[in-house]
């Protein structure tokens, strides 16, 4: 079983040794690490992603509800459970103004053994039961993505499959042009547009809704990153994000492999990719 980590922040190195000592004693399987104030604390959380962290208030350099409030605001640390320990700050006002920037507890110096030691284990318990959430979470999560590029993968295909059958109905249609006076040949001409229009707008639009569910924020990192490129350079790249070739692009935007190259060198040149550099392995990062 691996050792619960609990991070120490007091700028009093007497205090520090003070409460290492009460865990040494207690000979409970903890691993300690210690810090003399908020700044290096937060790189030792950085570093380590401890269970639990005891932190005095005033320090110099970060002080404690400095610290508390910049774990806060990072995701990753924001379940991670603090104390709070002082022996100044004692007033019901400085215990609801730790509280609110986001300490769980909180502990009066000078520290009682057993107090401590009774503390710490209640937050332990809610730092492993916040872990076990956060994973179920996370599970959920990547089945749910998962079960999204299936989906994907297979509203893919039938996009293929659907184009190809399409483009073998038109070209069917096409050879009855010369057979048919001027008025037919115009039925067939604005069959043949409006079938284009139709798949653009239903299936292409389905396809990409489908998309954003999978590659959630793509577009938003793509338009950060490269906000001069067009709609179509957009959606070429939406088919590079699911590693398609050309030919295949081609074939779902209605379009020619050479017309997909040139937009695809097009991108490449807005972008500044070097020669040596993939155009698909850049996309796909994003």
């Amino acid at each position: 079983m691996d050792k619960q980590k609990i991070l120490i922040v007091d700028d009093d190195p007497a205090a520090l040794e003070s409460i290492v000592t009460c865990y040494i004693e207690s000979r409970e399987p903890f691993e300690l690490f210690q810090a003399l104030n908020g700044e290096m604390a937060f790189q030792i959380v950085q570093k380590v992603l401890p269970d639990l962290v005891l932190t005095d208030w005033e320090m110099p350099v970060m002080d404690g509800l400095q610290f508390i409030g910049k774990m806060q605001s990072t995701e990753a640390f924001r379940d991670i459970p603090v104390i709070m320990v002082t022996g100044f700050m004692l007033s019901p006002h400085d215990l609801r103004t730790a509280m609110s920037v986001g300490a769980v507890d909180y502990i009066r110096k000078p520290i009682e053994k057993t107090e401590l030691l009774a503390r710490t284990k209640t937050m332990l318990r809610i730092s492993a039961a916040n872990k076990t959430i956060r994973k179920q979470e996370e599970d959920r999560l990547r089945a749910e993505l998962d079960h999204h590029k299936k989906e994907l993968a297979i509203a893919a295909l039938h996009l293929a499959n659907y184009q190809k059958r399409n483009e073998e109905l038109l070209i069917e249609m096409k050879r009855l042009i010369p057979y048919m006076n001027k008025e037919g040949m115009e039925i067939i001409r604005n069959i043949i547009i409006s079938n284009k229009s139709n798949y653009e707008n239903d299936f292409l639009n389905i396809f990409e809704a489908q998309f954003k569910d999978v590659h959630t924020d793509f577009y938003e990192r793509l338009d950060e990153k490269h906000p001069e490129l067009t709609p179509t350079e957009k959606k070429i790249c939406t088919f590079l994000k699911m590693n398609m070739n050309t030919k295949e692009i081609a074939a779902l935007l209605l379009s020619t492999p050479a017309t997909v190259e040139v937009t695809r060198s097009r991108i490449r040149k807005k972008i500044g990719l070097e020669h040596f550099q993939s155009l698909t392995e850049y996309i796909s990062g994003i």
